[in-house]
């Protein structure tokens, strides 16, 4: 592994990362807890865990429903024990916790400062003001050894930004369309009608 030869993790980056709402770099002590690197497959074993998915979902196939667990999975289709092995020194190195490496192969849990992701990964953590709420978040893509780049898809989680939902209100479920009314018909709505609860229970 050869620092002095990097590869840009592209598109690692949050789009709220801009002048604009940028207040200033974090103190490098900063805690930067369960950061979540991302592993990736070669693109034959990709094409070969998606044939393996699809034999899954086919009636036809002798694969049919003969589901694996994370750990089957991890082994046949996650990245090699030996990659897993070089990117895990390579986080230790830089002075990072391993916490895990999650069963499927291809993920590991690591933990270190603001200072320590700024060195490894050159790139900066910053506070935003987003909307209104402080935020932090890198301001660049990050950079690994090129030697690490054919494994490491990129890092998950150098912001504080979370999911939400795209969940929508609307405040009348019935409507009337060409003179019919209609209703939202939801599971327990189903179980009624189907006459499911035995079934459940």
């Amino acid at each position: 592994v050869d620092e002095s030869r990097r590869h840009v993790l592209a598109g690692n980056t949050r789009p709220e990362a801009t002048a604009k709402n940028d207040r200033g770099a974090v103190d490098d002590s900063l805690p930067m807890e369960h950061m979540m690197l991302q592993l990736q497959r070669s693109s034959d074993q990709e094409k070969a865990a998606q044939q393996f998915i699809d034999a899954l979902h086919n009636p036809a196939s002798p694969q049919f429903h003969k589901w694996l667990t994370a750990e089957e999975f991890g082994r046949q289709w996650g990245a090699s024990p030996q990659d897993i092995e070089k990117v895990k020194t390579w986080l230790e190195s830089r002075g990072f916790v391993v916490n895990t490496v999650y069963p499927g192969g291809l993920t590991i849990d690591f933990s270190g400062t603001a200072g320590q992701v700024r060195t490894a990964f050159n790139t900066e953590i910053h506070y935003l003001d987003v909307n209104g709420r402080r935020h932090l978040a890198n301001m660049s893509d990050p950079q690994i050894p090129e030697a690490l780049a054919p494994v490491v898809a990129g890092v998950v989680s150098l912001h504080d930004f979370k999911p939400h939902s795209m969940k929508r209100q609307h405040p009348n479920y019935t409507y009337t369309a060409s003179g019919s009314t209609w209703q939202a018909v939801v599971p327990a709505d189903l179980a009624t009608i189907y006459n499911l609860t035995p079934l459940f229970a």
